[in-house]
C-alpha cells in the first residue's frame, strides 16, 4: 500500500518547521544564557586569581595571615575587608568580588617597564580583555597585570583609601599536551618571589597533566624565585633566566642544591609534556615583563636601606 503523494509532503514540511522551530529555540537559549555565563566565568576567574595571591585558599575560604605569618581562617567585613575566623565560612559571590574589588586592581605595562591605568593608555577595559583573553596579554604593546594590596584597614576603608601593594598577578598561558592551558602567577613585591600560582582552565588528562590544578602540587610553588640564581648564588636580573622550570622527576634528584632549585618545581609523574608546556608558557609570557620587574625589584630593595 503506498503513501499518498500529499501526507508524505505534509509529514516534511513539519518536520522541517519542527527543526526550524527548535533552531530558533536554541538560538534564544544560548543568547540569554552568554551573559550569566560569562558572569560565572568572570568569578571563577577572580576566584582563581584570589587562590594564587593566598587571599583564598584552595578549598574557597578566605585567609588571613596572622602575627607569625600563618594562615588563618577569615570572614568578610564591611568593604571586602577579612577579620580572623574560628570557623570555616565558604562565602558568596557577592563577598568573593566584594574582596576582589577591594584588594586588586588592574593596571597596564609596556616592555620599558612603564605603567598605564587603562583610562591614561586610552584603552577599554572590557573589549582589551575579551579581545585578547583566548591569545594572552603579553605580547600586546601594553600589558595586562594586576596589583593586590594587603587587607584594608578599617581607616583605609573610611578614608577610601587602597592599602600598600602587597604584590602583582600575571595573566600566564601556553599549551599543555592537548589544548591551552590558562592561569595566574603571584609574585610578591619584590619582583622575584612566587606566592602562589592556579591553572584555571585547561584540557589536560585527569590523574597526569590534570594534577596542574592540584593544590598539592601547586603548593611547590610559594617561595620559588622567578629570576634564576647564578651558580655563585647571586642574580644578574638583566640576563638571568626567568620563569620556573617543571623538572622531569623529583627536583632534588634532578639538580641537587644548586641555586637552579629555587627556581624549579617536581614534575608530574606521566606528564612529561604538560610539565614543559608550563615551563614554556612562565618562560614566554614572563619575559616581556623583565624590565617592569626589575624596577619592581629595585624600587623593593631601595626601601629596605
Amino acid at each position: 500500500m503506498s503513501i499518498p503523494k500529499s501526507q508524505v509532503g505534509y509529514t516534511l514540511i513539519f518536520m522541517v518547521a519542527l527543526s526550524f522551530i527548535c533552531a530558533i529555540i536554541l538560538s534564544v537559549l544560548a543568547a540569554a544564557l552568554a551573559g550569566p555565563q560569562e558572569i560565572a566565568k568572570d568569578l571563577d576567574r577572580s576566584r582563581e586569581m584570589l587562590i594564587s595571591t593566598g587571599i583564598l585558599n584552595p578549598s574557597g575560604y578566605f585567609q588571613v595571615q596572622n602575627e607569625q605569618n600563618e594562615y588563618v581562617l577569615a570572614k568578610v567585613k564591611d568593604g571586602g575587608r577579612l577579620e580572623a575566623s574560628s570557623v570555616q565560612i565558604i562565602p558568596t559571590s557577592d563577598e568573593v568580588l566584594s574582596v576582589y574589588k577591594a584588594r586588586v586592581a588592574s593596571f597596564l605595562v609596556n616592555d620599558k617597564g612603564e605603567e598605564k591605568t587603562f583610562k591614561e593608555a586610552g584603552i577599554d577595559e572590557s573589549k582589551y580583555l575579551a579581545d585578547f583573553r583566548k591569545t594572552g596579554y603579553y605580547y600586546q604593546p601594553w600589558m595586562l597585570s594586576y596589583k593586590f594590596f594587603l587587607n584594608p584597614s578599617e581607616e583605609d576603608l573610611k578614608a577610601k583609601k587602597k592599602s600598600p601593594v602587597e604584590g602583582y598577578v600575571f595573566p600566564v598561558n601556553g599549551m599543555g599536551l592537548w589544548a591551552a592551558i590558562y592561569g595566574y602567577l603571584a609574585i610578591k613585591n619584590d619582583g622575584n618571589t612566587v606566592i602562589g600560582i592556579s591553572w584555571y582552565d585547561h584540557k589536560e588528562t585527569p590523574g597526569l597533566g590534570a594534577d596542574i590544578s592540584d593544590p598539592a602540587w601547586q603548593k611547590q610553588f610559594p617561595g620559588k624565585l622567578i629570576f634564576q640564581e647564578s651558580a655563585d648564588g647571586k642574580t644578574d636580573f638583566e640576563t638571568a633566566a626567568l620563569g620556573i622550570t617543571v623538572v622531569k622527576g623529583k627536583v632534588a634528584e634532578v639538580i641537587g642544591t644548586n641555586p637552579k632549585a629555587k627556581s624549579a618545581v617536581d614534575g608530574m609523574a606521566g606528564a612529561t609534556l604538560t610539565g614543559n608546556g608550563v615551563t614554556d608558557a612562565y618562560k614566554t609570557v614572563l619575559s616581556p615583563y623583565r624590565s617592569f620587574l626589575i624596577e619592581v625589584h629595585d624600587e623593593y630593595e631601595k626601601k629596605q636601606k
